[in-house]
């Protein structure tokens, strides 16, 4: 959250968080999320666009094995890796290469 609020007006790059396929609706991830958001959050709602990934996909698409996992998209999409936020944040500031992907290719939706 304070990433992204220091970075509001930089239009290189959006994050958008997504819980797994415990929440299947809104309702039932506000429950599950209740005392996260108060111990890290300051009790505030995250500030950026929450996903719900009902089927699971979306984490064995892009290879999630924990949360929360950090990935960074180049400007067309593209997966470019996973990385802690450090990196992320050396990388947008131009100071690092970005994070070469994983082995495993996400497979495009179309």
């Amino acid at each position: 959250m304070e990433f992204y609020n220091e970075h509001l007006d930089d239009d290189r790059f959006e994050i958008i968080a997504f819980h797994d396929a415990r929440a299947k609706t809104f309702e039932e991830l506000d429950e599950k999320c209740a005392g996260v958001k108060e111990k890290h959050w300051g009790g505030k709602d995250l500030p950026f666009p929450i996903l719900l990934d009902s089927t699971g996909e979306t984490i064995k698409q892009y290879d999630i094995t924990a949360f929360p996992t950090l990935i960074l998209f180049d400007p067309e999409g593209r997966l470019v890796g996973h990385a802690p936020l450090d990196t992320l944040k050396q990388a947008l500031e131009g100071k690092v290469e970005t994070p070469k992907p994983r082995a495993r290719q996400v497979q495009s939706g179309g």
